[in-house]
């Protein structure tokens, strides 16, 4: 007697969470259907969201390269002239010296 009750809670205790976790009751049924589609548009705004922000760092990052390279090419131009500045200094006191 008590393994046939012990056996009956048993399998009343595995069987219920699974039958109970599938069915859907009609409330439930109701609002998922006529929520949906704001779920659906929420879903698109949040994913179009994303793809802005992950643009707009993209963006951001050329951005920073492309200022990057222009000041290096700046310090690269003004080496140039200083260089050169530093060649006529050099040929003008050369040639006041002789």
């Amino acid at each position: 007697m008590k393994k046939l009750l012990l056996g009956t809670i048993l399998a009343a205790v595995i069987l219920a969470p699974a039958s109970f976790a599938e069915s859907t009751t009609y409330t439930e049924k109701f609002i998922q259907k006529h929520t949906q589609k704001l779920v659906d548009t929420e879903k698109q705004l949040q994913e179009q969201k994303r793809a802005n922000e992950e643009a707009a760092a993209k963006r951001q990052k050329a951005r920073q390269e492309a200022i990057e390279k222009q000041r290096k090419e700046n310090a690269a131009k003004q080496q140039a002239v200083q260089k050169k500045i530093e060649r006529k200094k050099q040929l003008i006191n050369e040639f006041i010296l002789e």
